[in-house]
């Protein structure tokens, strides 16, 4: 790192880091950290057309670091920052900056988003910006980042992050301040890969997939990796022209494997490559879309996904820490996806242990919190196309945590009771009561002392001027235990007036993988997902 930062210095004249350019967003209102490189020892001096001013001296590496009073929601602005060399930046908005990570969806392009000709028309909001970070999986803390601020048009739009994009575009619309879009995503990635090393260590999935890796690097080399890609491309070309011929679907093309050391999987790379640069640039707050990867780390166990609230909980925290703020952070919990549920409760599941453990840590780590997205999902695609309503119901939530607007927010399970044989649902969110999205209440399921779950009926009985759900089965006399949603892709249609779903949830703490052995020995007993009312 110290190398790389000198290598920076040398080259000469003042430089801000990357995320300093033309038609940035700087955080309004603070004092924000201003940082690059330049000659050792030079003393450099940044300055906003505002009014603000701040100097700093280059240390031996050459990095330097102010901390610059910023102004109101408002602009254009330049900054200037002077040396021997002077740059001046120019198109600077002051408004509320948002850091959009995870894996495929947070990165999944307007482009790829339903009625993209449409959006690109409409995309006429020049004080939202976006910044994307580009790929960089490494084993040490990258000093910069590559990337460059866009401003929002019919021609840039398209390659934003659409859950980022539609996210700005309503917290822009509803406060009427520039917004900026600070996007570090990266395909098919876990937790770990954004998390610091230092702080899994002892976390036995990280030490798991480390180890395989390490192992894997220890025979790789470039040139064995490109004879057995040409092998392997050489074998595809083939099998291409087969599948022609008999017109069956064609294989997917082989990749060049690179260092293992240097996967996007590997424990803390993306951390040390698209996060850590960004340290300490001010930010309002965060936004998260990930957990797909984690669910399917361990397919036969559930114990992996349950154990993402520790993973989450330690990245959120580990985050705050390197950005220096106690900053917002707004987590979307995973849509439905794969084929519809059948049973009350399945053994493969998995996708709702990362939802509870989404809310989980929503609910028990401060200022975390999180939108339901169960009826947004497609069955067959693990990128549903509707981000738009995924951008609404987080923007509406940010508004109402962040901002203090009387918006909706997600229903989630408050409290359980047993009473007269029936389970007593009552819920927290912000809204005026709760309704049936069509004829019949669906999706709950109720257990006994046997920890069997069975489809239950369930009602909201509005009492003393709240809705509550009460839940019933004439198969389980002294109700234990209720879920809702408890699947892959769930059968419900439990939502708020305001058309926020209500947030899947068990009120149990069992192992999931023996509740579900229990239902699956009596899933013969099992009525229809649900009953009227």
């Amino acid at each position: 790192m110290a190398l790389a930062a000198t290598s920076m210095a040398v080259q000469g004249g003042v430089r801000p880091s990357a995320l300093f350019t033309d038609h940035m967003v700087i955080q309004r209102e603070t004092q924000a950290p201003v940082w690059g490189w330049s000659d050792a020892g030079e003393e450099v001096t940044v300055s906003g057309s505002w009014g603000a001013s701040a100097t700093a001296t280059a240390d031996h590496d050459g990095r330097w670091r102010v901390n610059l009073q910023t102004p109101e929601a408002g602009g254009p602005h330049t900054l200037l920052f002077k040396a021997k060399t002077t740059i001046e930046l120019t198109n600077v908005m002051s408004g509320d900056v948002w850091l959009c990570s995870g894996q495929s969806n947070m990165q999944w392009p307007v482009a790829k988003a339903d009625n993209p000709d449409g959006e690109a028309k409409n995309a006429k909001y020049p004080n939202i910006r976006h910044f994307k970070v580009g790929d960089n999986p490494v084993q040490s803390p990258a000093p910069d980042c590559k990337g460059g601020w866009q401003v929002c048009s019919s021609n840039t739009v398209l390659g934003f992050s659409a859950t980022a994009y539609f996210t700005g575009r309503a917290l822009h619309k509803n406060l009427e301040i520039p917004i900026g879009l600070l996007t570090s995503a990266v395909g098919g990635t876990p937790i770990e890969s954004w998390t610091p090393p230092s702080e899994q260590m002892n976390d036995p999935l990280a030490k798991g997939r480390k180890t395989r890796l390490d192992q894997e690097a220890q025979s790789y080399t470039p040139e064995k990796a490109q004879t057995q890609f040409e092998e392997r491309l050489a074998k595809w070309k083939d099998n291409i022209a087969e599948a022609k011929t008999q017109q069956t679907k064609r294989p997917r093309k082989p990749r060049l494997q690179k260092d293992p050391l240097l996967s996007k999987n590997y424990p803390g790379n993306l951390y040390n490559g698209m996060i850590h640069p960004l340290h300490p640039f001010a930010i309002k707050g965060a936004l998260w879309y990930q957990g797909e990867s984690n669910a399917g780390m361990a397919p036969q166990s559930m114990g992996a996904s349950e154990y993402y609230r520790v993973q989450l909980d330690r990245m959120i925290r580990s985050w705050r820490k390197g950005f220096g703020q106690d900053f917002p952070f707004y987590a979307v919990q995973l849509p439905n996806f794969r084929a519809l549920q059948e049973q009350p409760v399945q053994a493969e599941d998995t996708w709702p242990a990362i939802r509870e453990s989404v809310t989980h840590t929503a609910q028990h780590t401060p200022g975390v919190a999180t939108a339901a997205m169960i009826d947004l999902g497609q069955a067959k695609n693990i990128h549903p196309k509707n981000k738009q309503d995924v951008g609404l119901r987080m923007a509406s939530t940010i508004l109402n945590k962040t901002y203090g607007k009387d918006t909706p927010t997600t229903p989630f399970m408050k409290k359980f009771t047993v009473e007269g044989g029936k389970g007593i649902i009552t819920f927290d969110y912000s809204g005026s009561g709760l309704m049936v999205k069509g004829d019949e209440l669906k999706g709950f399921a109720i257990a006994g002392a046997d920890k069997t779950f069975v489809w239950a009926d369930a009602e909201i009985v509005r009492q003393n001027g709240a809705d509550r759900v009460e839940v019933s089965s004439k198969q389980v006399k002294e109700p234990v235990a209720v879920r809702y949603g408890w699947a892959d892709n769930p059968v419900c249609n439990l939502t708020s007036r305001e058309g926020f779903p209500a947030s899947p949830f068990r009120t149990d703490r069992w192992d999931l993988k023996e509740a579900s052995a229990a239902g699956s020995a009596k899933k013969d007993a099992a009525t229809s997902p649900g009953k009227k009312k």
